[in-house]
């Protein structure tokens, strides 16, 4: 649900955010001439097929940077009857629909996300959901003990242990065994939940906690495929982009749960892999602009295709 609180607070930190996105667009464009910007702003509370919250207000940015600004992209598909995410499987049917084979493609930032393009290229036929957390856990838990906001190139999963009775445990929430369409955040895979389970199992060392974590994201991507996706291990594609393919445990342990031996990062399509997110909110502001319907219905639920993003005209 949408968060409840102390509404002047919440103005202002709108307010204040999008203040802070225009100073940062504005030294990263260096006086280079746009037609466009496309902000996401920052989610902070998501409710599957019933309400969705960005803050960072956009008039800023058009009043900074004086070109027409492309915002809030998940109320439409909500609006049609979708759960508003993932956005992503957008992308990747543009990018692979002419591919001539199956691929998966698997975004690791906060939470971990799929789309599956069939080698028809067919929209409809175009799966993708969230599989549970990606680097969330394993940067929630680097920051509480360590203080360091991520787990630079594993360095602390390295000196840990799966623990296998924490893994099970993980591995029944109940959003691993949902069936799509499905979507979720650090409210449900976050702070919270770190706390319950370092409650729960206090014996057991961060580093432990941390090489767990990986096991838990990796393992539940790989459930989330074999039970809701048709593909044969032996002739699929994995591309894997976000944060999270900087991490070497991480990734071996995809490879191992997986079991998909033609494994490569969005590097081999020429998108760097940490920007592809990026790539995905300027395509949907083009497609705004040229009033492309940029939702999937096959992935969201939504009751029909629909523009995405309302926007702010200079």
């Amino acid at each position: 649900m949408l968060l409840q609180g102390n509404a002047e607070v919440m103005q202002e930190t709108d307010r204040k955010l999008g203040m802070e996105f225009s100073i940062l667009a504005e030294k990263f464009i260096k006086g280079r001439q746009i037609d466009l910007i496309a902000t996401h702003g920052q989610t902070i509370a998501h409710d599957d097929g019933i309400s969705t919250q960005q803050i960072g207000d956009p008039q800023y940015l058009k009043q900074k940077m004086q070109v027409p600004v492309v915002y809030n992209f998940r109320q439409a598909d909500i609006d049609a009857g979708g759960n508003g995410a993932p956005l992503m499987p957008f992308l990747d049917w543009i990018l692979f629909q002419d591919s001539y084979h199956d691929t998966i493609t698997l975004n690791l930032g906060g939470v971990a996300n799929i789309s599956f393009i069939p080698k028809s290229g067919k929209r409809n036929e175009v799966i993708g959901f969230d599989t549970g957390p990606g680097m969330a856990l394993i940067d929630e838990c680097c920051n509480k003990f360590y203080n360091e906001p991520i787990d630079m190139d594993g360095v602390h999963a390295k000196q840990g242990k799966v623990i296998e009775d924490i893994l099970d445990e993980l591995m029944a929430h109940k959003f691993i065994q949902k069936m799509p369409p499905k979507s979720t955040g650090r409210d449900e895979f976050g702070r919270k939940f770190l706390n319950q389970i370092i409650q729960k199992y206090s014996a057991f060392s961060p580093d432990d906690l941390i090489r767990t974590f990986c096991a838990f994201t990796a393992k539940s991507i790989a459930e989330n495929l074999n039970k809701f996706i048709n593909f044969n291990n032996s002739e699929i594609q994995l591309i894997i982009s976000g944060g999270g393919v900087h991490h070497p445990v991480l990734m071996d342990d995809i490879r191992k749960y997986t079991k998909i031996s033609n494994l490569k990062t969005a590097d081999v399509i020429e998108i760097e892999p940490d920007l592809k997110e990026t790539l995905l909110m300027a395509v949907i502001g083009v497609a705004r602009i040229q009033e492309m319907k940029a939702n999937m219905p096959s992935v969201t639920g939504a009751e029909m295709t629909v523009m995405l993003g309302d926007l702010v005209q200079y």
